[in-house]
């Protein structure tokens, strides 16, 4: 009798630990496979994610398109830290064409449509009216302030938000920042004199796709390089106009895998794909299908 209790006893036990053990696989496997819950953990989504919302990420069996929002591992390594992630849109895909002409997103010639959450830099001059703690509530101004003692501001606004500043009598005056076509700002991918561009003026840059033959010459090198050595790991040397590729002398590249261009939504105060240019489709961690919690302001 007293055997058969110890052997019931042991298969409760087994039992547990098998539950135990199923729970923990469709764990790892829901969360390293299928779906993730993450937290948004820098400003650049703002207003369309903010700080500390808490975002469900889809990873299998995705499509991506123009406008999805994408939760990815940031490209650029950061020597002995961990990989850093964070949520950016994707405003062109593999095969695409992007350009940027005073901050307005073309691709393959049309003008991408901008979400209303999507924020630009504005100074505005009000009339010696001092912005204050509770003007700042009432039109939800997050991020800038005061640059100067002449009451002048910048801060980073909707389309939505800046109209109803202008209705405000205690603004003289409010204006879009943007920096002029060919004021070349070296932070710019592809950090290269042949293309004097900036985030409001940027492009035409081709996005290229698996399978694509890419021309290489002492120009368009500066643009996919990052590509063929990184991302593709290939040896990559240029002596003069010669281009060698895994030590064998080419005019061309046959691309191994997709690419896509990112933008944030909060434009002129991100680290996007303007700064540090493709991101490989396998950087992607999967798509944000949906926000759980949103912090609190």
């Amino acid at each position: 009798m007293s055997e058969l209790k110890h052997i019931f006893n042991f298969i409760k036990q087994l039992k547990w630990f098998i539950s135990a053990l199923t729970a923990l696989a469709l764990f790892i496997i829901t969360k390293f496979f299928l779906f993730d819950i993450v937290s948004v953990n820098a400003n650049d989504m703002q207003s369309t994610y903010n700080y500390a919302d808490v975002l469900f990420i889809k990873k299998f069996a995705n499509n991506y398109k123009v406008n999805d929002c994408v939760y990815l591992k940031y490209p650029i390594k950061d020597t002995g830290g961990a990989s850093t992630y964070f949520v950016q849109r994707i405003v062109a895909v593999a095969g695409d064409s992007l350009e940027i002409k005073d901050k307005l997103v073309i691709v393959n010639g049309i003008e991408l449509n901008d979400t209303s959450t999507i924020k630009h830099n504005y100074y505005f001059k009000t009339d010696k009216y001092k912005i204050d703690s509770a003007f700042k509530m009432r039109y939800q101004l997050t991020q800038g302030g005061s640059i100067s003692n002449e009451f002048d501001y910048n801060f980073s606004l909707t389309k939505t938000q800046a109209d109803s500043l202008t209705e405000n009598q205690n603004i003289k005056k409010i204006e879009l920042k943007s920096l002029s076509k060919n004021n070349f700002d070296i932070t710019c991918f592809p950090f290269s004199l042949h293309y004097p561009w900036n985030k409001d003026n940027y492009g035409k840059l081709y996005i290229p796709k698996k399978n694509d033959t890419l021309q290489l010459d002492s120009l368009s090198i500066d643009v996919y390089k990052i590509i063929i050595e990184q991302y593709e790991n290939n040896t990559l040397v240029i002596s003069n106009d010669s281009i060698f590729i895994n030590n064998i002398l080419t005019k061309q590249y046959v691309v191994k895998h997709n690419y896509y261009f990112v933008m944030a939504d909060n434009r002129d105060n991100a680290n996007d794909s303007r700064v540090w240019g493709f991101l490989p489709q396998s950087y992607i961690v999967g798509k944000v299908i949906g926000t759980i919690k949103k912090a609190k302001k």
